[in-house]
């Protein structure tokens, strides 16, 4: 799970952020036009019909305060009721494994 791992790792800067950071790494002798978006994040095809549940059931994490206790499995199984989605156990296990990656991404950012 490194892909989802780094695309919800990936700080999020903004325009001046990067025009400052390419003027820093300039300064530093540093050519580059590359930005955190131009990195593309690669997933193997085996994975997207957990990835794309994932895309979809992401809003149903659980939270106590600004910490992640993980995914809502009841909601998330309601969800797939609700929407007819079929259950299959090998996507399933890859989901909570996505969940349980992006819980401990959130868990250890800091507070602010």
């Amino acid at each position: 799970m490194d892909g989802v791992r780094q695309l919800y790792a990936r700080p999020q800067s903004s325009a001046t952020e990067q025009q400052q950071l390419q003027t820093e790494m300039r300064l530093l002798g540093i050519e580059t036009t590359a930005t955190i978006a131009d990195s593309p994040v690669a997933f193997w095809l085996e994975h997207k019909t957990a990835l794309d549940w994932w895309w979809q059931v992401q809003d149903l994490l659980r939270y106590n305060g600004a910490v992640c206790m993980g995914l809502d499995v009841p909601a998330v199984k309601a969800d797939a009721e609700m929407s007819g989605r079929e259950i299959n156990q090998e996507d399933y296990q890859k989901l909570r494994l996505i969940a349980h990656t992006v819980t401990a991404v959130f868990n250890d950012r800091p507070l602010n």
